[in-house]
């Protein structure tokens, strides 16, 4: 299939196909340094965010979302449901939040706290 595209490229255009080669040694000379830094430092920020739990009682969104599997709409809806139903008791109240099931909260359980 690729000998009839090549060809008929040289028919249309009467010159040889182009090739992908030096955009493909572009990216890669690019990559190596991005993957390098990142071998460096794994995660440094994301570990330092996650040293300290998260008070769900008083934490705002932003820092919701550094509990690893906590996005911005499953912070808001915490958020929502800490407005509606005032602070969190225990932490298994968290299973009242949509989208909070029983595995997502062992895998947050390290990560968030009710007081400070």
């Amino acid at each position: 299939m690729l000998g009839i595209v090549v060809t008929g490229y040289r028919h249309w255009f009467g010159e040889p196909a182009p090739s992908a080669e030096k955009e493909i040694l572009a990216f890669q000379a690019a990559a190596v340094p991005v993957a390098e830094e990142k071998e460096k430092i794994p995660n440094e920020n994301r570990q330092n965010q996650l040293l300290k739990s998260v008070n769900i009682n008083t934490s705002n969104k932003p820092d919701m979302m550094k509990i690893p599997g906590i996005g911005p709409v499953t912070a808001e809806r915490i958020i929502l449901h800490r407005e509606d139903h005032g602070l969190f008791n225990s932490v298994e109240e968290l299973l009242n939040v949509k989208g909070i099931g029983p595995k997502t909260l062992e895998k947050i359980r390290a990560y968030i706290k009710i007081e400070d």
